[in-house]
C-alpha cells in the first residue's frame, strides 16, 4: 500500500458556498480527475505528477446591437400597465395603443415589466396575453393565495 502524507484539514481554505463559476470548475476537475488511472492518481497524490490548466480555443461571441427608435415611451407605458388593477384593464389598454404597441415594443415593455412577465412570445397576441398575466393577472392570483383562499377563519 502506497504511504501518502496526512493531510491538515486545519489549513484548507474554507468556503460556505462556492461561486457558480468555482463550484462548475470543481465538478470538471472531479470528472477529470475520476478518468485518470490508478497510477496517476497515485502520480498526482505524492506530487510526482500534477494537473496543467491550459486555456481552451478562444469563442467569439457575435451580438448584433440592435437599436430601435420607437416613438413609444417605454417607461410611461410600465407606469401606466402598473397603474392598472384588473387584467382587463390591462388588456383594454394594450387593445388601445395596439397600432403603435408593435412585437418589438412589445417585447421591449415585456422585458421592462420584470421576470413576472414572459417576453418571448412571436405575436402581438401571445405578448399581449404574457403582459396581462405577468402583471395585473399575477397580483390577483396572488392577492387570492394570500388574502382570499388561504385566509384562515
Amino acid at each position: 500500500m502506497t504511504h501518502f502524507e496526512p493531510i491538515d484539514i486545519d489549513s484548507l481554505p474554507t468556503s460556505p458556498l462556492p461561486s457558480p463559476p468555482l463550484a462548475i470548475a470543481l465538478q470538471k476537475a472531479v470528472a477529470l480527475l475520476e478518468s485518470l488511472s490508478k497510477e496517476q492518481l497515485q502520480d498526482i497524490a505524492s506530487g510526482n505528477g500534477g494537473l496543467v490548466y491550459r486555456p481552451g480555443p478562444v469563442r467569439q461571441v457575435r451580438r448584433e446591437v440592435v437599436h430601435r427608435s420607437s416613438s413609444v415611451d417605454i417607461g410611461g407605458a410600465v407606469a401606466e400597465i402598473n397603474r392598472l388593477v384588473t387584467p382587463g384593464e390591462v388588456a383594454d389598454y394594450l387593445q388601445r395603443r395596439s397600432a403603435e404597441f408593435t412585437v418589438p415594443v412589445l417585447k421591449e415593455i415585456a422585458r421592462a415589466l420584470g421576470p413576472t412577465v414572459n417576453s418571448t412570445g412571436r405575436t402581438k397576441a401571445q405578448l399581449r396575453r404574457d403582459i396581462v398575466e405577468g402583471t395585473a393577472g399575477f397580483r390577483v392570483r396572488s392577492a387570492a393565495m394570500s388574502g382570499g383562499a388561504w385566509a384562515k377563519p
